[in-house]
């Protein structure tokens, strides 16, 4: 019997006896269990503000208006059960302003109200700090930056936020469970290559690579037990046991075959493993084309971790190469969202079912985060496709 024709059956005696949970739904789906519909988990901020009717600037710097703009839009679309975001961390203002170690433009300040929010790249750490991440730690390395993106504020400033961030979590986790939803992200683990291209700048972190050579990779491996304890830490404090592992500049799209083997996956495979070790399941969310890169997951255990693309990652050749190893999440495209037709959007998300369902270890979603001036109308036919197709009983 194929496996889809097994989910089939043992899926529907298990509804016989009780609905799945959204939680319970989740873990069955990353352990390739049969389960009684998909996991929709599309990746929503700003949408929900031009859903409710509000301006963008409203929406991200009043944290309690943004969970009753989620709550609307999970209350029109039922079957929305996995929250696959991080409000506190990527959406609240606030947050963004005082804690994230870029610089950030937002609506309604240096932005029009109704604009998304932009990051800044820029240099925020010099290449001594750097270097010296080796004798003094990362700590001492990221209050450096907060420093100067921030003047005058120093390391008390950095454990407050980091305190008041860490309540706000629980409130997002609180929330989405108030929904009925499963939350995805309890902690970040950003590689070092992520962190330290932020925060040097892509330029300037690329020189790096190449001035400094083993030195870096010896500043790299100096900070990774850090970045990884701080994730494990999150996912204590939230009581959700999966980490978002930062993968939108550290791929084969930006890097030769030769950079990614030294400074890049050596990190992601050791962070994996040690969360796995934890209990924790890797999320890999990897922006831009990865699919040179695909074959070095099949490294790491089978039925443990979970890889979302943004749209320029073929999924379906992500599927043909790694099967039934991980999961896979995705990944209608921005574009379709936009400025594509709803018939266009119930198509490609069919399509997209069909093929990803029938091995299991799917969730549905769009491709990295959806658009804030999306068609109503496309996303409604996203929403309900999933809910004609994605059923296995």
């Amino acid at each position: 019997m194929s496996y889809q024709k097994t989910m089939v059956v043992e899926a529907a005696n298990a509804a016989r006896q009780s609905a799945m949970s959204s939680e319970e739904r989740l873990q069955a789906t990353i352990a390739f269990k049969p389960v009684d519909r998909l996991v929709c988990g599309p990746f929503v901020y700003g949408y929900a503000a031009s859903f409710a009717g509000i301006t963008q600037a409203r929406f991200i710097n009043d944290f309690d208006l943004a969970q009753l703009c989620m709550d609307k839009l999970k209350a029109a679309y039922p079957i929305w059960d996995l929250y696959r975001s991080s409000f506190a961390d990527l959406g609240y203002g606030p947050t963004l302003r005082q804690r994230w170690f870029q610089k950030v433009a937002l609506p309604g300040d240096e932005l029009p109200e109704d604009a998304p929010y932009q990051i800044l790249e820029g240099v925020l750490a010099t290449q001594e700090e750097l270097r010296a991440i080796k004798t003094q730690g990362l700590q001492k390395y990221m209050i450096a930056v907060t420093k100067r993106i921030r003047p005058n504020k120093g390391l008390i400033h950095f454990l407050l936020w980091e305190s008041r961030r860490n309540k706000l979590h629980k409130r997002d986790v609180a929330a989405a469970h108030k929904r009925g939803q499963a939350f995805h992200y309890g902690g970040t683990y950003a590689p070092p290559f992520e962190l330290l291209s932020m925060t040097r700048s892509m330029v300037e972190f690329n020189k790096d690579m190449y001035r400094l050579k083993d030195e870096l990779v010896e500043v790299m491996w100096a900070m990774q037990k850090e970045s990884i304890e701080m994730a494990v830490k999150s996912c204590k404090g939230s009581g959700v046991p999966r980490v978002f592992v930062v993968g939108c500049r550290c791929g084969t799209t930006i890097l030769n075959k030769k950079n990614f083997e030294t400074y890049s996956w050596p990190f992601i495979k050791d962070g994996a493993l040690k969360l796995i070790e934890r209990g924790i399941t890797p999320i890999f969310h990897l922006d831009t084309d990865w699919g040179r890169a695909l074959e070095y997951f099949l490294q790491l255990p089978k039925h443990k971790c979970i890889i979302e693309t943004d749209g320029a990652t073929d999924l379906f050749k992500a599927r043909d190469i790694l099967k039934d190893h991980m999961v896979l999440s995705g990944d209608v495209p921005a574009s379709l969202l936009t400025v594509a037709s709803a018939s266009e959007v119930e198509e490609y998300s069919r399509k997209l079912i069909l093929a990803m369902a029938k091995t299991g270890g799917y969730i549905f979603s769009n491709g990295c985060t959806m658009p804030s001036n999306s068609r109503h109308e496309n996303v409604r036919a996203m929403f309900e496709t999933v809910e004609r197709c994605g059923r296995y009983d």
